[in-house]
């Protein structure tokens, strides 16, 4: 038991150590737009309507969950818009290429053609799905600006320009132990469950399997992209059901959502669309390929 414990922590602690550079990267551009004359994040936003989708579906094949934490950071501020956050989340993969590419060499592993084709894949529908969120849903998202996040933070965005540095950190450090605090908490509920339970189970059936693995997929944690991994590794699920699961793991995405954007109703409005859209693509897979 304690060295369960002891591997949920540290798990929860790397989790939370590599998410802190990405994170301050993006709390430092807000801390730059909230002091800049010329550039603010109603540009920054227009320009996302246009091209954020297609860019927050490239970067969030990148193996690291802090991208999705640095997009819903963004969207809370108002510099991008709700289809290029969940073009992030959509795109997000976590553990899932590190696994793949580490199963090359073992006898029912992928060839790197298959894996690089399943995250380009993931990539094309997290850019696909960006830009029809944007489209059916993005009138229905309230406006932000930086000055009232950095109210609600009680942050030192109006102080001298000297001071963007200490307040992104400041940031930073708030949601990086947030999410140590949750991931150590998820990491223990989570650790008992092995792939190898799911097998025999609806979720391998394309229609219900889809709807059940997109639910499992919502728990913010990247244990979840190494758990849905494994099990299609193990021929456990269908491709339909990974891309089910993974399109609604947007890892440590929904957490920093939660805690950065104080509109519930919102919040709770980007959770429903990411279920509908990864359940329904993964069915979709699950029944056609």
């Amino acid at each position: 038991m304690l060295d369960t414990i002891l591997d949920c922590a540290l798990d929860a602690l790397k989790d939370g150590a590599l998410s802190i550079p990405i994170l301050f990267i993006a709390y430092y551009l807000m801390e730059l737009l909230e002091r800049s004359k010329r550039l603010d994040e109603s540009v920054l936003h227009a320009y996302s309507a246009k091209a954020g989708p297609a860019i927050g579906g490239l970067l969030g094949v990148v193996p690291q969950c802090g991208i999705s934490g640095a997009a819903a950071t963004l969207f809370s501020t108002g510099a991008i818009t709700v289809g290029t956050m969940l073009a992030v989340f959509f795109a997000t993969s976590d553990e899932m290429l590190p696994i793949m590419l580490s199963s090359v060499t073992e006898k029912n592993g992928l060839g790197i053609g298959r894996i690089f084709g399943i995250v380009a894949a993931k990539a094309g529908l997290g850019i696909l799905l960006g830009y029809l969120s944007d489209f059916l849903f993005g009138r229905f998202f309230t406006r932000k600006d930086i000055h009232s996040f950095c109210e609600r933070e009680h942050c030192e965005c109006e102080e001298e320009e000297g001071s963007a540095l200490h307040a992104a950190l400041v940031h930073t450090l708030k949601i990086a132990g947030m999410l140590i605090a949750v991931s150590f908490v998820l990491n223990l509920l989570l650790a008992k469950l092995d792939p190898a339970q799911l097998s025999g189970t609806i979720l391998a059936r394309p229609v219900a399997g889809a709807f059940l693995l997109a639910l499992l997929g919502l728990i913010p944690n990247c244990s979840i992209s190494v758990i849905l991994t494994r099990a299609f590794l193990s021929g456990i699920i269908g491709l339909g059901g990974l891309f089910a699961g993974l399109l609604a793991n947007a890892g440590i995405g929904m957490l920093v959502l939660f805690r950065s954007n104080r509109n519930m109703r919102e919040n709770l409005a980007v959770v429903a669309i990411a279920y509908t859209l990864s359940a329904i693509s993964g069915m979709l897979i699950g029944l056609f390929l």
